[in-house]
């Protein structure tokens, strides 16, 4: 990222129609003028925003899950991840990250995020034109770079502790002296598709696969499965649970390594999308 005293960066903001200069308070004023002189770079911000990941509350984690029940899929807070926090300069429409993270203060599907954060060293962030609107960032778990789909073994709990990424975009703030408040509870929208692939042969569905290998080509995304036989007591026997990055009408390839031979399956113009959650039998072909 780009350094120096003379750098400054830009929150895009919401204009509050009607508002004007001239209908502010002595008190407006005064705020901002605070408001006005920024983001000291040698000060640390205390960040408060609510977020739900959900719609109805669940049983308190220490660590991150997904919980099924029926075909509702349920992600949840822990309290052990940390959320980052994203700005955008407005000069040329790149982002940064704050320094530190926010931590959730309760489990569940909802939570208060609470930390510290400070800018890079050297850099100050002034308040634009709208003046007295909130401004905006975007917030993201569990870091801020380098999404990584591989390594799955096909359960929830994988998923769950290593996969689980999540993005809030457009986050309204207040800026406070030394306080960055949310203006509102913000919803987090998972980066991926959760799909439960419940796989059979076609020409004999109670022949139920249990591959130890499974690759997925989904448009231009390829994911490698190495599955354990924990997978299948967990699951049950067929059963895997795969996190994909979402889009829409892809062709989707899956190729099966099973203990008597390869099975595939090819179906054109299939979409997932991000935050949804997918139960599908495949009917995989026999590779003679």
């Amino acid at each position: 990222m780009r350094k120096g005293k003379n750098h400054y960066i830009f929150f895009a903001a919401l204009a509050i129609a009607g508002a004007a200069i001239t209908a502010c308070s002595s008190d407006d004023i005064n705020e901002v003028e605070a408001n006005q002189k920024g983001l000291d770079a040698s000060k640390t911000y205390y960040m408060s925003v609510d977020a739900t990941k959900g719609s109805s509350e669940a049983a308190s984690r220490t660590n991150r899950a997904l919980s099924l029940e029926g075909q509702t899929l349920t992600p949840t807070w822990a309290t052990n991840e940390n959320v980052y926090v994203q700005g955008k300069l407005q000069s040329d429409n790149s982002y940064f990250w704050f320094k530190g993270s926010l931590q959730p203060q309760s489990a569940g599907t909802s939570t208060k995020l609470n930390g510290a954060i400070r800018l890079s060293d050297n850099w100050v962030i002034t308040i634009d034109d709208a003046i007295g609107t909130p401004h905006q960032v975007s917030l993201q778990f569990p870091r801020p770079e380098g999404l990584d789909y591989s390594g799955q073994v096909g359960t929830l709990a994988d998923i769950a502790a290593k996969y689980d990424y999540a993005r809030a975009e457009n986050v309204r703030i207040d800026i406070h002296e030394n306080n960055i408040i949310g203006v509102n509870t913000v919803n987090f929208v998972n980066q991926q598709a959760i799909v439960k692939f419940s796989l059979v042969e076609k020409n004999n569905e109670s022949n139920v696969l249990s591959p130890t290998n499974l690759i997925i080509n989904y448009g231009s995304k390829n994911i490698s499965l190495t599955i354990p036989i924990a997978t299948y007591t967990t699951n049950g026997n067929g059963v895997l649970y795969v996190a994909i990055p979402g889009d829409s009408e892809q062709n989707i390839t899956l190729s099966a390594t099973c203990s008597d031979g390869t099975y595939t399956y090819n179906k054109s113009s299939v979409t997932f999308q991000n935050g949804k959650y997918y139960d599908i039998t495949v009917k995989m072909t026999k590779q003679q």
